[in-house]
C-alpha cells in the first residue's frame, strides 16, 4: 500500500503523535451549553489595522432536534453549507428531547456515569463550522465530528493502513481493474435502516460527485450493488491509492441511507445519519453539536487503531464546543474544566512540571502559500516567482509558531517520514532562499505596477492563519508588493477561497496525507487551477503501485511544482498538547481527536 512505510502517528494518552493544530482540547461537563441561536445579518467591513479589510458573514439560525431548516449558501467547488439535520420520525425526535433533558439534568447534578467516569465529554473546537456534511467540506473540523456520526468502507489504522469497517473484505480483479466489495452483515443507521450496497454505491457516487480528488480518481466510473451485501467499481486503469481515497478522513467517503442521498438538496445534506457509534442530537449555532451513543451501534471486533477496530462508546454523550479563544481555554484547563488542551509555549512552563499531566509533542500540519490561478497576479508565473524569492522560510515559521521547536523546514509536500514518497527533487536554490534582487528582476518581468495584492486569511484556529498571513504580508511588502489582509471567520473564509472572487493568495496549513494524490491543494481545480499536466503528474502518482514507481512519480510531480509554483511549501509544525490522567482511551491520529473509545474518571 502506498505510503504504509511511514511511521505510526497515532498517539494514546501517553504517546507522542501527530496532531492538527486546529483542534484544541476536551473538558468533561454534565450537559450541553444553552442554546441561543445566533441572528443571520448581511456581511460587513470593518478596518483592523492598516491594510486589513474585515468580513464578517451571517449565520443560519439552528435551534432545537426535530426541526429542519433550509440549506445555508453555499460554496459551488467543495464547501457547500447545511445548516441542521431533520430528524424523519417522531419517535426519534422524542429520543432526542429526551436525551437532551437528561443532558440538562447531568448538568444541574454534576452526574457521573456508571463506575464513576463522566457520562459526558465536551470538547471545544478552535472554529465554527457552516455545514457537517462529509462529502462537501474539506474542513478537518468537520470532518473531526463527522468521523463519530459516519463510518466509511475502509479506514486507516495507526500506520496509515487501510483496514476493514463497514467493508469485511474486498477483491480485485486480476487486471487489478475491477473492485469489489463485501460489506459486514447487520449494521445499521441511526434511523433504524439496514446497510445494504445500494446504500453504500449511492453514497459513494455522490462522494465521488462532490470530491475534485474522487473525480479525478474515478472519472466516469460508478459504484454499483450487485446484491444486498455486495457493491462494485469498474476503473479506467489501475490506481494504487483507491483503497487510500477512500479512507482519507477529510472531505471523506461517508455511507449514509441511500434515500437521504438521492434526495439531498443540491447544497448539501441537512439529515446527519450514519452508522457510527455516536447519533447527532442538535446543532446549536456558534456554540456546540451535541452527539448521543447510539446503543445498536455494530462494530468492528478489532484491536482499536486509528480510525479502525473497536468503538466501545464507554461515554454516553459528546459535544462539540465552539471555542475560538485560546487563552480561555487554557483558563479552563487550569481551573479544572478541560481535561485536554492545546497548550502555547508561553504557556507550557504553567503545565509541563504537572504530575497530573502528559505533555505531548506533536507534529501537526503543512504550511503552504496557494495562489488564486484565476487572479491576475496569481495567474502570472513572474509573480508566483517574486512571491517566492520574498519567502524567507525560517521568519514566516518563527512568526507563525512563536518557537523554533515548534516547526521544521521542509521543501516536499509530505513528511520525511513517508520514504515512499518524500523527495526534495526540483527545491535546490527555489525553497526558503529569499532574494529581494530576483524578486524584484521577476515583479518587473511581469509588468507588476503597484496593484494591490489580496491575501484571505481569519483570525479562527487561534490565529496560525492570521500569522501565516502578517509575515506573507511583510515579506510581501518589503519586495514592493501593495500587499493588504481581507479577514473572514473561517467558514466565510472556505466559500470566499473557492469563490476565487476578490482574492490573489492564501497561506494556511493543510493535513499532510499519505500519498500526493489525497493533497487537497494539488486537487485538479483547486484555487481555480486549470493545468492539464499538473493533473496528469498526479494521476501518475495515484496510479504507481511500486516504490520505485512512487519515489519517479514524486520526483516528477514536485519537481513540476518548483517551477510553475502554484503553491509554495514552507514547513511543518509541532504542536503541545496537555492531557490530564484521568483521561483514558483518548487517541489521535494526525492531530484528529478519536473520542469514541475515550472516558474520564470522575
Amino acid at each position: 500500500m502506498a505510503g504504509a512505510s511511514r511511521p505510526a502517528c497515532i498517539a494514546t494518552r501517553f504517546e507522542p503523535t501527530m496532531r492538527r493544530s486546529p483542534w484544541a482540547c476536551a473538558r468533561t461537563r454534565a450537559s450541553p451549553s444553552p442554546r441561543t441561536p445566533s441572528s443571520p445579518g448581511p456581511p460587513g467591513l470593518t478596518p483592523d489595522r492598516p491594510g486589513e479589510r474585515s468580513g464578517k458573514a451571517s449565520r443560519p439560525v439552528v435551534a432545537g432536534p426535530g426541526m429542519h431548516f433550509p440549506a445555508a449558501p453555499h460554496d459551488p467547488q467543495t464547501d457547500r453549507r447545511t445548516p441542521q439535520m431533520r430528524l424523519t420520525r417522531v419517535a426519534r425526535a422524542a429520543a432526542v428531547v429526551a436525551v437532551t433533558a437528561s443532558l440538562v439534568a447531568g448538568c444541574s447534578s454534576g452526574s457521573t456515569g456508571d463506575g464513576g467516569y463522566a457520562d459526558t465529554i465536551t470538547y471545544p473546537v478552535t472554529a465554527t463550522i457552516p455545514t457537517l456534511d462529509p462529502h462537501v467540506s474539506p474542513s478537518g473540523v468537520v470532518a473531526d465530528i463527522d468521523h463519530h456520526i459516519f463510518e466509511t468502507l475502509v479506514a486507516l489504522d495507526e500506520s496509515l493502513t487501510p483496514q476493514p469497517a463497514l467493508a469485511e473484505s474486498w477483491t480485485t480483479s486480476d487486471d487489478e481493474l475491477t473492485w469489489t466489495f463485501t460489506l459486514r452483515d447487520g449494521v445499521q443507521f441511526h434511523n433504524g435502516q439496514p446497510l445494504t450496497a445500494a446504500d453504500a454505491a449511492a453514497s459513494l457516487n455522490r462522494w465521488k460527485e462532490a470530491t475534485a480528488r474522487a473525480q479525478t480518481m474515478l472519472g466516469d466510473s460508478e459504484f454499483v450493488a450487485d446484491d444486498d451485501l455486495t457493491l462494485s467499481v469498474e476503473l479506467a486503469g489501475p490506481r494504487g491509492d483507491l483503497l487510500a481515497q477512500l479512507a482519507n478522513p477529510l472531505q471523506f467517503a461517508a455511507i449514509m441511507p441511500a434515500d437521504l442521498v438521492e434526495n439531498a438538496p443540491a447544497d448539501g445534506i441537512t439529515e446527519f445519519v450514519g452508522t457510527g457509534p455516536y447519533e447527532f442530537v442538535a446543532w446549536n449555532v456558534d456554540q456546540s453539536i451535541e452527539l448521543t451513543r447510539f446503543d445498536d451501534y455494530s462494530g468492528v471486533d478489532a484491536e482499536p487503531s486509528g480510525y479502525a477496530g473497536r468503538k466501545d462508546a464507554p461515554t454516553e454523550n459528546l459535544v462539540f464546543e465552539f471555542n475560538v479563544d485560546s487563552s480561555t481555554r487554557f483558563s479552563s484547563f487550569l481551573g479544572g474544566q478541560y481535561d485536554i488542551v492545546d497548550v502555547s509555549v508561553d504557556n507550557l512552563p504553567q503545565v509541563a512540571d504537572d504530575p497530573d499531566v502528559t505533555v505531548n509533542r506533536e507534529l501537526g500540519t503543512g504550511y503552504a502559500v496557494v495562489f488564486n490561478m484565476q487572479s491576475d497576479f496569481g495567474a502570472n508565473l513572474a509573480n508566483r516567482e517574486a512571491t517566492n524569492a520574498a519567502i524567507d522560510a525560517d521568519d514566516f515559521m518563527t512568526a507563525v509558531t512563536s518557537d523554533p521547536d515548534l516547526y521544521r523546514l521542509n521543501p516536499s509536500y509530505v513528511y520525511e517520514e513517508n520514504e515512499a514518497w518524500w523527495t526534495d527533487a526540483g527545491s535546490d536554490g527555489v525553497y526558503n532562499a529569499p532574494d529581494a534582487e530576483l524578486a524584484a528582476q521577476k515583479l518587473e518581468e511581469s509588468g507588476y505596477n503597484g496593484e494591490e495584492v489580496t491575501i484571505l486569511t481569519s483570525h479562527d484556529y487561534g490565529d496560525v492563519y492570521y500569522r501565516s498571513a502578517v509575515i506573507l504580508q511583510s515579506q510581501l511588502v518589503a519586495i514592493g508588493v501593495n500587499a493588504v489582509l481581507d479577514i473572514y471567520d473561517y467558514a466565510t473564509l472556505i466559500q470566499k477561497r473557492n469563490s476565487l472572487d476578490g482574492w490573489d493568495i492564501y497561506a494556511g496549513a493543510f493535513l499532510v496525507p499519505s500519498t500526493p494524490s489525497q493533497l487537497l491543494h494539488l486537487t485538479p481545480n483547486y484555487a481555480g487551477a486549470d493545468d492539464p499536466e499538473l493533473a496528469s503528474l498526479v494521476q501518475d502518482t495515484a496510479a504507481a503501485t511500486d516504490p520505485e514507481a512512487q519515489q519517479a512519480a514524486s520526483v516528477a510531480l514536485e519537481e513540476y511544482l518548483w517551477e510553475q509554483l502554484p503553491v509554495i511549501n514552507v514547513g511543518d509544525t509541532y504542536t503541545y498538547e496537555a492531557v490530564r490522567n484521568s483521561v483514558e482511551g483518548y487517541q489521535t491520529l494526525n492531530g484528529s481527536p478519536i473520542l469514541w473509545n475515550a472516558r474520564v474518571a470522575g
